[in-house]
């Protein structure tokens, strides 16, 4: 039996949300990067500056994912850290000028789901490691 298998299925669901929710902020870098090179901006300083922001964004929650599954410590609080960034963002988008309903509940689910799978109690064991 490999050691893949012993993880929890719980910490394997986890670590894939949080690659998918990775993969999504990649795809605003993308988006970010398309508008930078058609000249659909109006500050190319701070157009550069958010495409970099969110393409360390993006490797970094994808390098969470990817040590989650591996059991490393460290990955949690990333984790958890990265979750309440998006609830605070859900929390804004139902509400205000430009709100959304769609926009706030899909960002607001994984999250929540993501959180809950953080705290269960075979996750917290699967993630004991403090080899780096």
């Amino acid at each position: 039996m490999t050691e893949n298998n012993k993880k929890p299925a719980a910490l394997k669901v986890l670590s894939g949300l949080i690659f998918l929710e990775g993969l999504v902020v990649l795809g605003l870098a993308v988006i970010l990067l398309i508008q930078v090179v058609t000249g659909e901006i109006t500050s190319f300083i701070a157009a550069i500056s958010l495409l970099a922001l969110v393409s360390a964004a993006a490797a970094w929650v994808i390098t969470i994912a990817i040590n989650l599954l591996s059991g490393m410590r460290w990955s949690r609080s990333g984790a958890v850290f990265w979750q309440f960034v998006q609830l605070a963002v859900a929390m804004g988008s139902f509400g205000g000028q430009f709100g959304s309903q769609a926009i706030g509940w899909a960002i607001f689910a994984p999250s929540a789901i993501g959180l809950y799978l953080l705290f269960r109690g075979d996750v917290v064991a699967a993630t004991q490691s403090s080899k780096s």
